[in-house]
């Protein structure tokens, strides 16, 4: 269920926000960083490092052979020289659970959780954080059709609180799609912008 709040911004008036506190699953698809400014993130086209946890040397060899058998998509907040972000890339979410599953446990010394912090993943309207947002804590969740297709920025929660979050392009009944997903540890503190192959796209959302 829904619990509906009400914020009030400088210079942006009133913004609803909208808290769920139960779940989302997760996934990925093809994205690009922009116009060369070192903080800006938005999301175009990737440059896969690893494809379900084997190294690739070369960008062709992931286009010729991996690329659209890639499902889930982990962004890294990093570009290289042509501007891409870097990214881990799924072929099946067995293979992106195992991963999770190894990198808890590699991560698990380096956060302590605190007695309070930003326990939400944050979703707006527009880029930059811009315009009404909605806010959920864990858990996946199909969105309801006022959120539907209109996602276009996001801020993740602290990475003492949750691993990380995943945009579905599809339902959970229309069988998820493909997905693009932000751990949290690299993502805390940053706003990714969705570029067209996501802006208001995304119908279903995971935080785990």
């Amino acid at each position: 269920m829904f619990k509906i709040k009400f914020k009030k911004t400088i210079g942006m008036g009133i913004v609803a926000a909208a808290c769920l506190m139960s779940g989302l699953p997760a996934s990925a698809a093809s994205t690009n960083v922009s116009d060369g400014k070192p903080n800006d993130y938005t999301i175009k086209s990737f440059h896969y490092v690893t494809v379900d946890g084997k190294d690739m040397n070369s960008q062709t060899k992931v286009n010729n052979k991996s690329n659209k058998n890639i499902k889930v998509t982990m962004v890294l907040p990093k570009q290289n020289n042509k501007g891409d972000l870097l990214a881990y890339g799924f072929t099946s979410k067995v293979t992106l659970e195992a991963f999770i599953e190894k990198d808890k446990q590699r991560l698990q010394n380096k956060f302590t959780p605190m007695a309070s912090g930003p326990c939400c993943t944050d979703f707006y309207e527009y880029k930059n954080k811009g315009g009404q947002y909605i806010y959920w804590r864990d858990g996946f969740k199909n969105l309801p059709s006022s959120w539907n297709d209109r996602i276009s920025s996001l801020s993740t929660a602290s990475p003492s609180s949750s691993y990380s979050m995943t945009l579905w392009e599809h339902t959970s009944s229309q069988g998820y799609g493909k997905g693009v997903l932000f751990r949290h540890s690299d993502w805390y503190g940053k706003t990714a912008n969705m570029a067209s192959d996501w802006d208001n796209k995304a119908s279903a959302i995971e935080i785990k």
